[in-house]
């Protein structure tokens, strides 16, 4: 009579790797996600187990929902448990190549090497391309030329190793060569003869998908961004849009088309098709929206990216964020409590001390909670000037002028190179009537940017009504109205500068034109623009 025996400890893990095994040759997402659920599994189970932490960062990292840095961890750590696994070095190696580490990735797999000699051949192949696409002198390619050489000659030891590692580039040698003489294209700036190579042998591959990237960078590399946004849309439709090419297609679109945005909303939608907890996805979806201006998308987006990672500080001050954007202050504030109680750092939870104690101020008027946030922030960040110009800003509108003035000069003293706080501080001055000052303050900031079009209006009053001197001041204006044709006080102003020059005509010309833009974008009240028109003409 045979008994049923009670499952083992270390059966998610053989669960895990028959998964792998399964995705390796059907490329399943089914047995994709077993694969990474089991290793997890085993990992809870058995944290010990070195061989289940390099594992799982190549599936999460190939699946998009690590990064290198965060798969570089999880091999560290296999590397600490078990110092002499081989292949805990070898996936170390690969992942600090794809990290640009080169001389890191070469020592590990040089380690991996001496550890498990006659089981090296993957090990040797993929050390001779990191070699081969880093080479900076002859010395490193015949030593590249070497390990590809030598790992050959090991191939039949190592075929099924071969066979895994060189997935993404085909189940077989060829496959591999074709990669190594591109790689020596590419180096020898034979960029059109490495292209037409890929191009060739397109219909012949079992893995077209690296070769589309591959002509993907060659196309970057030549500014032909066209060819290459191409290449990875192909990419995309002959492997049926794995996370891999989806992921790639983005990265691009993001650094070459940013305002791509539906095509990037698309590539995500399809990620999450394939893994609907991917909170990443909805987590950059969000930020597309708001680009957009769909603040509702972008809430929705927000929201589903915090329930599939819940307490993420960075997801609550987006979806925090995406509220003040609704103009729904409450739920924000809740939110990015949440996000300073967690303070991930410094510097960050001292940027949303500043977005709370805004919503305090300008939203709520309870401006003493609002100073009390920017002080806690001063502790927090190294960068205090501008916690010092949001505290000034606060004193300003409280008609606290000699506190203003001084928390500007501390921003300053900080940063002497920010034209708004000159700017600011040139108001604050002119309150006080304090003009030589005022004047200074707003030379500065136009100094620090010459498309400074407020900077130029206030000067421009300053010269009119503290100095009355109309010539100088409708240059300034004039100025303003060149940087921002809409700029109804530019307007007004300067048909005051025509007014006190005697120059009705111009001045009623000004006026009228000030009058007809304060009906699109209201700056100042109609009843003062038509008084001033109007009584150009009274006498």
């Amino acid at each position: 009579m045979h008994i049923q025996k009670e499952t083992t400890d270390t059966e998610p893990l053989e669960l895990a790797t028959k998964a792998h095994q399964r995705y390796l040759l059907k490329a399943s997402i089914d047995d994709l996600n077993d694969a990474i659920n089991y290793y997890i599994m085993a990992i809870k189970q058995h944290p010990e187990v070195s061989e289940t932490y390099y594992r799982l960062a190549s599936l999460l990292h190939e699946n998009g929902q690590i990064g290198l840095h965060a798969a570089i961890e999880q091999c560290q750590q296999a590397v600490k448990l078990d110092p002499k696994n081989a292949s805990a070095h070898m996936y170390l190696g690969y992942f600090l190549a794809l990290d640009n580490e080169v001389e890191s990735a070469k020592e590990h797999f040089k380690l991996a090497i001496k550890l498990k000699p006659l089981s090296s051949a993957r090990t040797r192949m993929v050390l001779a391309l990191t070699m081969f696409e880093n080479n900076k002198d002859l010395k490193s390619f015949s030593e590249g030329l070497y390990y590809l050489l030598s790992g050959s000659a090991l191939f039949l030891a190592d075929k099924t190793s071969i066979k895994v590692l060189f997935k993404n580039i085909g189940n077989n040698l060829g496959s591999v060569g074709l990669r190594v003489r591109g790689t020596i294209l590419e180096k020898l700036n034979k960029d059109i003869k490495a292209y037409e190579l890929y191009k060739d042998a397109l219909d012949n591959s079992k893995n077209s998908v690296e070769l589309y990237s591959r002509m993907a960078r060659i196309a970057v590399k030549n500014k032909r961004h066209e060819v290459a946004l191409e290449c990875y849309q192909s990419a995309i439709k002959v492997s049926n849009g794995t996370p891999e090419t989806l992921i790639n297609a983005i990265e691009f679109l993001k650094e070459y088309y940013p305002n791509n945005i539906d095509e990037q909303l698309d590539y995500y939608n399809a990620l999450i098709t394939l893994n609907p907890a991917f909170s990443r996805c909805y987590y950059d979806m969000g930020h597309l929206y708001l680009k957009k201006e769909d603040k509702i998308n972008a809430l929705n987006a927000f929201k589903l990216a915090l329930e599939n990672d819940e307490g993420n500080p960075y997801y609550q001050n987006s979806l925090a964020f995406a509220y003040v954007q609704l103009e729904q202050y409450d739920e924000a504030v809740e939110l990015y409590k949440q996000a300073l109680q967690t303070n991930p750092d410094d510097e960050w939870t001292a940027l949303i001390a500043q977005a709370l104690a805004a919503i305090y101020h300008q939203v709520k008027g309870n401006t003493q909670a609002a100073l009390s946030m920017l002080q806690n922030a001063l502790l927090l960040t190294k960068n205090k000037s501008q916690i010092h110009l949001a505290i000034a800003d606060i004193h300003y509108d409280l008609d606290d002028l000699d506190i203003a003035i001084k928390h500007y000069e501390i921003a300053l003293k900080g940063n002497n190179e920010n034209s708004r706080a000159h700017s600011r501080l040139g108001m604050a001055f002119w309150e006080k009537d304090e003009i030589e000052k005022s004047i200074i303050h707003y030379s500065k900031a136009i100094d620090l940017d010459p498309e400074y079009d407020i900077a130029y209006n206030n000067l421009g009053v300053i010269f009119i009504d503290g100095l009355e001197d109309a010539n100088r001041a409708l240059t300034y204006f004039e100025t303003a109205i060149d940087i921002s044709p809409n700029y109804v006080l530019a307007h007004f102003n300067a048909a005051r500068a025509h007014e006190m020059l005697g120059e009705k005509l111009e001045a009623a010309n000004k006026y009228q034109m000030a009058l007809d833009l304060n009906q699109i974008k209201p700056e100042i009240e109609n009843e003062l623009i038509e008084e001033r028109l109007f009584g150009l003409f009274d006498t």
